[in-house]
């Protein structure tokens, strides 16, 4: 008999909290930056950062994906009822959704709207959308309004995991964490 896996894929793991650090500094960026006068030091050079994390997330984000649908989950937490499962799916589903929107939507943002799209100051991204203010302007409003999801979301998935290993104190965290292994094959 095949063994379960107790934990997923180490690649998967490392990709996660990978995903996790730079999210999270995307996101610090970005709201600060929201909070700066537009044209000044130190919001353009942050903004560049922000831009480049952006578009590592998204590769992350399809390396993810491929990693993924080549590997099998571990089993859910047998404290996991059908109310959890479905919200953990949604939760889940949203961050996906983000993952990709919040890159797509920044770079059409600012490739239309003539913005600098330097990554880590090495090369320059192809402007696909240069001069269209209409897609500049749609770009803006669907990144600027998909902010406030990132921070539900993200807000959701960080308090269901403490809730999971605090309150709970069942396997969820582990199956993600870096240390955990798998377990033993079924005889």
């Amino acid at each position: 008999m095949m063994s379960e896996t107790a934990a997923y894929d180490p690649l998967l793991r490392w990709i996660h909290w990978a995903t996790a650090a730079l999210f999270i500094a995307a996101m610090l960026i970005g709201l600060y930056c929201g909070l700066q006068p537009p044209g000044t030091s130190p919001r353009r050079e942050l903004l560049e950062l922000h831009k480049s994390l952006g578009i590592t997330l998204l590769v992350l984000a399809i390396l993810r994906v491929m990693v993924r649908a080549r590997t099998i989950a571990p089993p859910e937490p047998r404290s996991f009822g059908p109310m959890v499962r479905l919200a953990s799916r949604l939760n889940h589903w949203a961050l996906y959704l983000i993952l990709f929107a919040m890159p797509v939507t920044g770079y059409m943002f600012s490739s239309a709207g003539g913005y600098s799209l330097k990554y880590f100051g090495t090369f320059s991204w192809p402007r696909l959308f240069a001069g269209d203010k209409a897609i500049a302007h749609n770009g803006e409003i669907a990144h600027d309004t998909l902010a406030y999801l990132v921070y539900v979301a993200v807000g959701l998935h960080i308090a269901a995991t403490l809730w999971h290993a605090l309150v709970l104190k069942d396997e969820t965290l582990a199956r993600m964490w870096p240390a955990a292994g798998r377990s033993k094959p079924q005889p």
